[in-house]
């Protein structure tokens, strides 16, 4: 009897176990919160309430987290040295760092260590399925660190070394600033391109290394930043970055590339290069985001001083609309936006940009399909070639409203495929900026040209196509002083007297009536294709426009001419 009770016993156990291993880990185990403060916190804490709440940054890193854990920081606090993030969560519960309390956002400051300053304030390293909000993050390095470059510094860093796929990553509502390295690579010098490409300080970075073989080939994916402030860092805001593998079987393919990469209703202001950099991306959605003074010499000696908005490398099936950007500055680049070389479908519509010294439209070399339409550009390409400028040197590069370059590396190759149509160019009163195509299959259809009183444009027009069938320049309005070459090229060309009024940064101030421009020619657009156009992240895109840049429907049997009325 005393057997067959124990044998029984035993299968019981047995039978539990099984039951146990079978439920789902968040049936195990409740998510918890953890909650820290560096005012009244303890590490001897439990750290599971406001009343017993953790300490330290250490403390942190020193819990195991589970997936649906939530860690957050106490509002008003500041907490020295370096977050980091060593566990993952899962898809239905990601980690989130986040803050508890009133008050302002909790300070998480990477350089106030007494040993020197942090590579980042908030570090993950293969890790994936996580949240960050309403933190503060800065990262001002004044002191050397052991094993740390002087030249780099991150708000956050997020890598991926090479491990596996990693997916899953929400940041918003942070305010990213204060982000500079302890030395500056000299960008100024006969090698300072070199200097300015190796630099990679950042507010928010995704960096990806490149494959080391077919069978091991992973990406970062899913990653969604929106609703976040950055300001003053020494080049980048956000920098998404999928270094290019070269390998048989790789380049190319997906998984040379980070996917879905969503960056929405952002802000940045005085970033000493570009806010937002996408760079080797495939499905990469920028919109509703604010880039203000990219390029700007908040801290002159770290910074690169030159940038624009945002750009795009070595990238495919990018979307670029609803963004505002104003007064980029730098000796070169620093439109606001551009499509740097290597690119492949980029869609760039329905944005504003002002007062941009560089570039009113900018797209480089090695481009295959790039269409540019419905933007409205005010007072963009007045840099001027010759004269000392603040951070240094003289330009060698004169603003332009349109620069389509063959630039690419390590030889120049032209874009083919470039799609510049129905965009507002409003050309300042003291500014003669130039204007440059060199690719092939280039169209310029229905766009406005006003130049104000004072100002000129097109003057010593350089195009690099060697028969008349790389440019097509049809059904453009031109107003004010263009050149007559510029002028003649275009086949059915339109002049009109148009003079905008109201506030120079207001958009609406740039609606052009249909009423002033008299065109006797039918000019029927056939828009380019957009492969990626309704599905995914860009499910909301169409491929063939449905509405101005004032949300107006358009109709196909109407002529329309720039951005909008």
């Amino acid at each position: 009897m005393l057997t067959h009770v124990k044998s029984l016993s035993q299968r019981v156990r047995v039978v539990v176990a099984i039951t146990i291993l079978a439920l789902p880990s968040g049936a195990l185990c409740k998510p918890a919160n953890y909650f820290v403060s560096a005012s009244v916190g303890s590490d001897k804490n439990t750290g599971l309430s406001e009343n017993s709440p953790w300490a330290s940054l250490k403390r942190v890193k020193q819990q195991k987290l589970q997936p649906g854990d939530t860690v957050r920081f106490k509002s008003g606090d500041f907490f020295k040295g370096q977050l980091v993030v060593d566990e993952s969560g899962s898809a239905d519960a990601p980690i989130h760092y986040t803050a508890y309390g009133d008050g302002d956002l909790p300070i998480i400051d990477g350089a106030a260590l007494v040993r020197g300053a942090s590579l980042a304030a908030v570090l993950v390293v293969d890790q994936d399925q996580l949240e960050f909000s309403h933190l503060n993050i800065r990262n001002f390095r004044k002191k050397s660190r052991d094993s740390v470059s002087d030249y780099d510094a991150f708000g956050i860093l997020i890598k991926n070394t090479g491990k596996r796929n990693l997916r899953g990553y929400n940041l918003h509502d942070l305010v990213v600033e204060e982000v500079f390295p302890v030395k500056a690579r000299a960008t100024n010098t006969a090698s300072g391109e070199n200097s300015f490409n190796k630099t990679s300080v950042s507010g928010i970075r995704f960096e990806t290394l490149p494959s080391k073989s077919k069978d091991r080939a992973f990406n970062t994916g899913d990653i969604f930043i929106h609703g976040n402030f950055l300001r003053h860092t020494a080049r980048f805001g956000i920098a998404i970055r999928h270094r290019a593998s070269k390998i048989e079987g790789v380049f190319g393919t997906p998984a040379n590339y980070d996917t879905n990469v969503r960056i929405i209703n952002n802000r940045c202001e005085d970033t000493g290069g570009s806010c937002v950099l996408m760079s080797g991306v495939m499905n990469g959605l920028l919109e509703k985001n604010s880039f203000i003074r990219s390029g700007a010499m908040v801290e002159p000696t770290l910074s690169v001083n030159r940038g624009s908005g945002a750009w795009f490398f070595a990238s495919k099936n990018i979307v670029a609309q609803r963004n505002f950007s104003y007064g980029s500055r730098g000796h070169n680049d620093s439109a606001g936006m551009h499509v740097d070389y290597g690119n492949e479908n980029v869609l760039v519509q329905y944005n504003f940009t002002l007062k941009n010294e560089g570039y009113g439209t900018e797209i480089l070399g090695k481009n295959k399909n790039v269409i540019w339409r419905h933007n409205i550009s005010v007072h963009d390409g007045t840099r001027v070639v010759g004269v000392e400028r603040p951070e240094g040197g003289k330009s060698k590069h004169p603003g332009r409203t349109i620069q389509v370059s063959n630039f690419s590396v390590p030889k120049r190759i032209k874009s083919q495929g470039v799609y510049i149509y129905n965009n507002t160019y409003v050309i300042a009163g003291d500014s003669k900026p130039k204007i440059r195509f060199m690719g092939k299959d280039m169209h310029l259809w229905s766009n406005v040209f006003v130049v104000e009183d004072g100002g000129a444009l097109g003057e010593n027009l350089k195009s690099g196509w060697s028969q008349k069938k790389d440019l097509d320049i049809r059904g453009n309005v031109f107003s004010g002083n263009v050149a007559k070459n510029f002028i003649d090229s275009d086949l059915s060309a339109s002049l009109a007297k148009i003079e905008f009024e109201g506030k120079i940064g207001s958009l609406s101030t740039y609606a052009v009536a249909p009423s002033l421009i008299k065109n006797s020619h039918k000019f029927k657009i056939d828009h380019p294709s957009f492969p990626a156009a309704g599905k995914g992240i860009f499910k909301h895109i169409t491929e063939k426009p449905k509405f101005d840049i004032f949300g107006n429907a358009i109709v196909s049997n109407i002529a329309s001419y720039g951005a909008g009325y």
